[in-house]
């Protein structure tokens, strides 16, 4: 019995993720919302990315924030335009989900070990709050999916996949406004990476490029800033995005300038130091832990059962990792540092959702921490 589950064990996770979905396909008008008796659910956004798709088939580029969503738009418009019901959407983003655990499997066992990739893969799979985005019209699932096939790509590097990788990366950009924290993800990894490798050439080349991009990465970062009105958020939408309630709101000093650019932002940080670093705090507690006050006492138990599970692993597995002069290794740490910093300086979102785009890396360390404790404990078994 013991080797027919150790030499079947990929099969049998996933008949048991088919399960797993089936039953959330099955309760989740229980769980979530009477709507999903269209067989799929819709979250507050999810009208401006089919109103989008629909603009595209009669020839109207998105505007306004629409442009910041352009991936997903486009990947509704096969579907607005056959007429293809919407369910159909959830089945892809499920397959799509699927293709993903697999090279997030392939990922872990490269990083760590059989055992470390199965443990990484369980959690993937067997998240609720990451597998419940499957079944919505939102950009999670795409954006999550997209990240896992970009760092397997970097891990598996190979020259003839270099296209491959660039439209990826575009992707990503275009999905949603996170998107953005590629470029830099990217450009600071490649820097610190040519560093430790002492890599003379392309260090400087780097820097060198870095230089000539840097007006226009401002220009674009700009853009975003403004797109997202960020300075307003941050005073008027509290620490948690729109939860309503006193504690959640902190008593900034009202900026001068309302154009919501980097040279704006960084002279409201300055004129609100000690109130915006609590404030970076309290969201970098709600975005990692992922708790909230207004959830039910049985949902937070769940989030930090799972916390307890995952967390210590992987800072264990990141504090073990052998290959830390890999490029993917300061493209893994950059990645979960920039969101976490944008997430720090804007906001926490309401369900948690921005959290999720870290998971799996968070699981590839935990697969990382599992491997080193199984060498640590496999010679008191021996003997």
């Amino acid at each position: 019995m013991k080797n027919f589950i150790s030499k079947n064990i990929l099969s049998l996770i996933y008949i048991f993720y088919f399960i797993y979905i089936f039953s959330i396909f099955f309760f989740a008008e229980y769980l979530n919302s009477a709507n999903f008796i269209n067989g799929y659910l819709l979250g507050n956004d999810s009208v401006r990315y089919i109103e989008g798709a629909n603009n595209i088939l009669n020839f109207k580029i998105p505007d306004g924030k629409g442009t910041s969503y352009l991936g997903y738009i486009f990947f509704l418009v096969p579907f607005q335009y056959f007429a293809i019901d919407l369910s159909y959407v959830v089945l892809f983003q499920i397959f799509l989900t699927l293709i993903s655990s697999y090279c997030l499997y392939r990922i872990s066992k490269e990083l760590s070990s059989p055992l470390g990739a199965t443990i990484s893969l369980g959690f993937y799979l067997f998240y609720f709050p990451l597998q419940i985005r499957n079944f919505y019209i939102l950009t999670e699932t795409i954006f999550v999916c997209t990240i896992i096939f970009i760092i397997y790509l970097i891990v598996f590097y190979r020259k003839k996949l270099i296209p491959t990788l660039i439209f990826l990366v575009i992707l990503f950009l275009l999905i949603r406004p996170h998107g953005i924290i590629i470029l830099p993800t990217i450009s600071l990894s490649l820097i610190f990476w040519s560093f430790k490798t002492k890599n003379k050439k392309i260090f400087y080349l780097l820097i060198f490029f870095s230089l000539i991009m840097f007006f226009p990465t401002l220009t674009l970062l700009d853009h975003y800033l403004e797109n997202e009105d960020i300075i307003n958020k941050i005073i008027n939408k509290g620490i948690i995005y729109g939860y309503d309630n006193p504690n959640n709101y902190l008593n900034f000093v009202q900026p001068s300038d309302k154009s919501n650019s980097l040279i704006s932002l960084l002279l409201f940080i300055q004129n609100n130091m000690i109130i915006f670093i609590e404030s970076f705090f309290k969201k970098l507690n709600f975005f990692f832990f992922r708790t909230r006050p207004y959830y039910s006492e049985l949902h937070n138990f769940y989030i930090v059962f799972f916390n307890l599970l995952y967390y210590p692993l992987a800072i264990y597995g990141l504090f073990k990792f052998n290959l830390k002069n890999n490029f993917y290794y300061y493209f893994m740490i950059f990645y979960i540092v920039i969101l976490s910093l944008s997430v720090g300086f804007s906001f926490a979102d309401w369900s948690g959702r921005y959290s999720i785009y870290i998971l799996p890396i968070i699981f590839i360390f935990s697969g990382i921490g599992v491997s080193n404790i199984q060498k640590k404990i496999k010679p008191y078994f021996k003997n």
